[in-house]
């Protein structure tokens, strides 16, 4: 494990946190549905900008920055958000639109701002077995079930786990290649074959094939690949099969590459999900109030 490098940690001046904080309280106090309307993001993002510039821009660009130059992410301090999403969605709206699974009020993780909390985690395993890893503790991509991934994942800490567990794990596209430098032949079939990745319903299911790498790309989420090659008539070669799964060791097994670090609350994390995975540790309190607010953006 290693820190996160300083080139990749932004911190925001007191006065612009103040000002974007006091833009935000101008606007109407949105529910986390409005924000679905692209025309609400906009006018959200081009209010905070116009009354915050030039220190708004400078803030935008040196994300920007960041987030072309590995590790391919930005964790931001110094933040101070509103409880109806205003700051957070002018900074996200900035990178590109932010979009979601379809609108579901009983589901926090259905709604354009995603509420996570560990509670509410994948098991890593079938249904069936409620032990075991969760997905967010495996290095993955987020949207991995869309035909093209998002471009950014944000996220940001409202509540930290009072453990200190449940710390942010990445693995930039260049860590990447790094744990599998000792096998070329592995990085030749992981460009050069495509595996199955499943399309949700709500975009209109079947199977997508990509390749895991592509240029300084990288797409990695075990749990999904697997869940395409256990559709009907989806198949793959039994050694590529098994490449696969010794990706996923090495993942578990090699972790010097990998940037550790705990998000504190007001801290906002973004990646570049084409070319860099994410995790967190593992949480032992079943009860924690942990709570981030995730969304994605293209």
């Amino acid at each position: 494990m290693k820190p996160l490098p300083d080139s990749a940690i932004l911190t925001v001046a007191e006065n612009t946190v103040g000002q974007l904080l006091a833009a935000a309280e101008q606007l109407p106090q949105y529910a986390n549905r409005d924000f679905y309307d692209p025309q609400i993001q906009l006018k959200v993002y081009y209010h905070i900008r116009n009354r915050c510039q030039p220190e708004f821009d400078e803030v935008v660009q040196q994300i920007k920055a960041c987030l072309q130059r590995p590790p391919f992410g930005v964790l931001i301090r110094g933040l101070q958000f509103d409880e109806h999403y205003r700051v957070f969605v002018a900074l996200n709206r900035a990178l590109g639109l932010m979009v979601a699974r379809p609108y579901d009020e009983k589901t926090a993780r259905a709604q354009l701002i995603h509420h996570v909390q560990p509670q509410s985690d994948i098991n890593n395993k079938a249904k069936a077995i409620k032990s075991g890893p969760k997905l967010s503790e495996k290095l993955h991509i987020d949207a991995a079930d869309r035909p093209t991934p998002v471009r950014f994942v944000s996220m940001q800490c409202v509540r930290a786990d009072p453990d200190g567990e449940g710390r942010s794990r990445i693995l930039d596209s260049q860590g990447f290649r790094a744990i599998l430098a000792s096998q070329p032949d592995m990085i030749k079939q992981l460009e050069r074959e495509p595996v199955p990745w499943p399309i949700v319903d709500y975009l209109g299911s079947g199977v997508h094939w990509r390749t895991v790498l592509k240029d300084d790309c990288v797409f990695w989420r075990h749990y999904s690949i697997n869940q395409a090659l256990a559709r009907p008539n989806v198949e793959l070669a039994g050694d590529m099969r098994q490449l696969l799964d010794q990706v996923a060791t090495l993942l578990d097994e090699d972790v010097q590459q990998q940037f550790d670090f705990l998000l504190a609350p007001g801290d906002l994390l973004i990646v570049d999900n084409h070319r860099c995975l994410h995790a967190r540790t593992a949480i032992n309190n079943p009860n924690t109030p942990r709570l981030m607010l995730r969304s994605w953006v293209e």
